[in-house]
């Protein structure tokens, strides 16, 4: 049962600043009662989400300089397979940790949390997602491992321990622990750049899902910032659905019938509301809050109740904000608290 404060604002995962410390305390202030720890993107390419997921996964290798994740050619596969589970069945989720050179703006945003005993009740980390990973990573044959199921099985298990990790370090904080996948490559679903079946991606994301649950209480969402078919995700074992709705809400909201039994099974929308592109700097607070109005009334004519909507939302930036100028991104950081504080009066008056 997720139990978030509705209208709750957070992020999604890369951001543009360079201080981890000043970044930490920056989302504290504008997103407190759901803060993010930030990947930061700039200081390097082990802080981008694909090397963050590798660490403690079999068979891989990193490349900084050439900035890839693949196969490790000088490691033998059934070795490195059979440690991998040796080390899963071992319920240590130690080798699965984010490490202060790959990760700073988490091990920040864990130090300004403990200074502050009003903190927040919740935080929110992220992982890529297992189908995005295997997507992107590749074989000896420049073959996406997304189709060698033995290294999907074990890429499944390994992403669901390194969320897993993090929601256990929220949770000595005494958080509630939110976790995303990031599923970016899901907007390929369904054509020939993702030619896999809907059961093979179903199968993957229970797997990765089902697989963390069973490491402690955790609320877990996919957010996939394309357009898919979001009846897949919407019939995911998942708590939250997050979505770019600035660009994607048309799409989406044809789904009236996956989205009434989301909702009513106790999932929650999280609604990227602020664009991180050009647009943003074409946007006010009054335009993206009539924007969102209309969006809420469509789904009305969906069979959805305003105030159900409206409890069972949180509120994001589309995407991440790496690509965003410093300024930009604080400005999206200023518009979210703006939107959340006119739709908890909506929520009021309903």
């Amino acid at each position: 049962m997720v139990t978030l404060a509705p209208l709750a604002c957070t992020g999604i995962g890369s951001v543009p600043f360079t201080e981890p410390s000043a970044t930490a305390a920056l989302i504290l202030e504008h997103l407190p009662e759901l803060p993010f720890w930030p990947q930061m993107v700039r200081l390097g390419y082990r802080e981008d989400m694909l090397p963050q997921g590798a660490g403690g996964l079999p068979y891989l290798r990193i490349e900084t300089e050439n900035r890839t994740v693949g196969i490790n050619p000088h490691v033998p596969r059934e070795l490195a397979l059979a440690h991998f589970y040796e080390t899963v069945w071992a319920e240590d989720l130690s080798p699965f940790a984010l490490q202060p050179e790959e990760a700073q703006g988490f091990f920040a945003l864990l130090q300004a949390v403990l200074q502050r005993p009003e903190g927040p009740r919740a935080m929110k980390g992220q992982v890529v997602g297992p189908v995005t990973f295997t997507g992107m990573v590749k074989d000896a044959q420049e073959k996406p491992i997304l189709y060698d199921r033995e290294l999907v099985l074990a890429v499944s298990q390994g992403l669901a321990q390194k969320a897993a990790w993090q929601a256990q370090e929220f949770r000595r904080l005494g958080k509630q622990a939110v976790i995303f996948f990031d599923e970016p490559y899901l907007t390929g679903y369904g054509s020939a750049f993702l030619p896999v079946s809907r059961e093979e991606v179903t199968t993957i994301l229970a797997d990765t899902l089902e697989a963390t649950r069973q490491a402690g209480p955790v609320i877990l969402g996919v957010h996939c910032c394309g357009n898919t078919d979001w009846s897949l995700l919407l019939e995911a074992p998942i708590d939250i659905l997050s979505f770019d709705a600035y660009g994607y809400f048309d799409s989406l909201s044809l789904y009236g019938e996956s989205l009434n039994k989301f909702l009513a099974r106790g999932g929650w929308l999280a609604w990227g509301l602020v664009p991180t592109g050009e647009e943003l700097h074409q946007e006010a607070v009054d335009s993206l809050w009539q924007r969102f109005q209309r969006q809420v009334w469509e789904l009305e004519t969906r069979g959805l109740k305003v105030p159900e909507v409206l409890s069972q939302s949180l509120l994001t930036p589309a995407c991440g904000l790496g690509y965003l100028t410093p300024e930009a991104a604080t400005r999206a950081l200023m518009l979210l608290g703006e939107l959340s504080a006119r739709a908890r009066q909506w929520l009021k008056e309903t």
